[in-house]
């Protein structure tokens, strides 16, 4: 590869700038809460192999995205008192969304030979409505699409010209995909290399990237500490949940509730891909004229592969179409300099305009049947009618720079873009994320700073909001309470607590939640 240049650097740091944008708000539930928890249970006397989730073993995920949030929170945990702690445990995503994007733009630059469309790349990506969701979470999910950013772009270099250092390297990343989310990050790419040999006919580089004993060699070298540890902590049930439940029976079945449709993505494909969605239109129209090029074809290949693959998936979730955006945004460089005119910016319009629509008509949204979504709802009318002036001015103002953006005279289609997805960027980052951020997680982060300072005991019944253990720093296990304790306990199951007929307190309230003191003598 190529080495840094100094504009890369500037690129990075800028990417890096945008990253940050938001990630104060507090920590999201489940995902966040239960990633961060985890840590820092590793940080205090854990496993350095395997994680554990309010005591109780976690075999959602492998270890690497875990070694990195500790690393961020090691390094710079004693800056709390001036940066929130939430912007030091979304860090390694935020460094690895960054970097994602920079990947994709250098090598958009290199197979172009136009710089300026790297850049564009590169923007493009930080912009998009579901690749900065989830560069400013605190998951798997940034670090893993960095990993598959870099399979797919040294194996397209490999497929040009095949050599051992590019071998090397795709070896690398499968090893350090692995330890991040596991069999996905072999799937895919190889999966889309096994169709592009066959649609090509190019056996010979098939079998010299598999026989290549240094690949393999590197590769066991980076996986057997790992192996070899996680198992010495949980023996063959953390192989059996992981392998089977949380891959087997997530494709296999609908896991957590999360089911869906043969044709869900291609409704949430255009949605999460904004404000660039047309120009997937454009690649589209174009897909003969782009099959021609062996790295266009692989690029397509990659892209069917992961739709398909997701489309049949039981469990499905909006940011699984993603993984195609590293090959997806690399034929944006190729069709842009091709069309031309607003038509393929209009995209753009929607999120500023559904914010718009929604503070406008807030007042004729249903109200939910669940009495948990019943609080979230009053809690978010609570938050829009104090801010009500601020928001609408702020909304506004963005929905104009969108309309300037698209109907401006004498731009090109690429600064519209990039100008409709800063919009965007303001949009998600400074106004969705944390509206919903108050009205959500605001209560919960404020119970568990209240309960970390009359330093109770705290258990759950029915509810997993592991944010109140990491902000409180303190494991919150679902056990019965006894006398003397706390209880962060579900609305659904108050009235267990009821029939007990004891004092009761309640320290703190949110959307579906109550943290209730127990003062009698009676468990439930």
């Amino acid at each position: 590869m190529i080495a840094l240049s100094k504009l890369d650097w500037r690129l990075f740091l800028c990417l890096l700038l945008l990253g940050f944008i938001g990630t104060w708000v507090p920590l999201f539930d489940l995902d966040e809460g239960a990633f961060l928890e985890a840590t820092r249970e590793l940080l205090d006397g854990g496993h350095w192999a395997a994680t554990t989730l309010d005591g109780e073993p976690r075999y959602d995920k492998p270890i690497l995205s875990y070694w990195l949030q500790a690393t961020a929170l090691t390094l710079f945990g004693w800056t709390t008192p001036w940066v929130p702690v939430e912007m030091i445990g979304r860090l390694p995503s935020v460094i690895a969304g960054a970097l994602w994007a920079l990947v994709l733009g250098r090598f958009s630059a290199e197979v172009t030979n136009k710089p300026a469309l790297g850049v564009f790349v590169a923007f493009a990506l930080a912009t998009t409505l579901g690749t900065l969701v989830i560069a400013r979470a605190a998951t798997a999910d940034a670090i893993l699409n960095l990993w598959l950013a870099l399979l797919f772009t040294d194996i397209a270099r490999y497929l040009k010209s095949p050599s051992d250092s590019i071998r090397l390297r795709i070896f690398l990343w499968f090893g350090l995909g692995i330890l991040t989310k596991g069999p996905v990050a072999v799937l895919i790419p190889a999966g889309a290399f096994g169709l592009w040999v066959l649609l090509s006919n190019q056996w010979s580089l098939l079998w010299q990237a598999m026989g290549s004993w240094r690949a393999w060699l590197l590769l066991g070298a980076i996986l057997t500490p790992w192996l070899v540890g996680v198992y010495d902590a949980q023996g063959l049930a953390f192989f059996e949940n992981f392998i089977l439940r949380h891959n087997v029976e997530r494709f296999s079945g609908n896991l957590h509730g999360h089911g869906g449709h043969p044709l869900y993505y291609l409704f949430v494909m255009p949605l999460v891909l904004l404000p660039y969605s047309g120009l997937v239109l454009a690649i589209l129209l174009r897909v003969r004229e782009f099959w021609t090029c062996p790295v266009n074809r692989f690029a397509l290949i990659w892209i069917l592969f992961v739709v398909v693959l997701v489309s049949l998936s039981g469990t499905q979730l909006p940011h699984y179409v993603l993984y195609s955006t590293a090959p997806l945004f690399v034929l944006y460089a190729r069709v842009l300099p091709l069309i031309a005119g607003r038509f393929w910016a209009l995209p753009g319009l929607f999120v500023p305009g559904l914010i718009l629509a929604l503070g406008l008509f807030h007042s004729m949204i249903p109200e939910p049947k669940h009495l948990r979504d019943q609080e979230q709802l009053v809690i978010l009318m609570q938050l829009l009618a104090h801010w009500w002036w601020p928001l609408v001015l702020a909304t506004i103002s963005l929905m104009l720079l969108a309309l300037i953006a698209l109907l401006a005279p004498g731009w090109r289609l690429s600064q519209r873009l990039i100008a409709m997805g800063g919009v965007q960027l303001a949009c998600i980052a400074l106004i969705i994320l944390p509206i919903i951020a108050e009205a959500r997680q605001r209560p919960l982060k404020e119970a568990a700073m209240i309960a970390k300072e009359a330093e109770a005991s705290v258990v759950s019944q029915g509810i997993r909001m592991p944010s109140f253990s990491f902000y409180r720093q303190a494991m919150t296990p679902e056990t019965p309470p006894v006398e003397g304790q706390w209880v962060l306990i579900s609305v659904t199951r108050l009235h267990e607590l009821k029939a007990l007929n004891v004092p009761l307190e309640i320290q703190a309230a949110g959307p579906g939640w109550r943290l209730i003191a127990l003062l009698g003598p009676r468990t439930i």
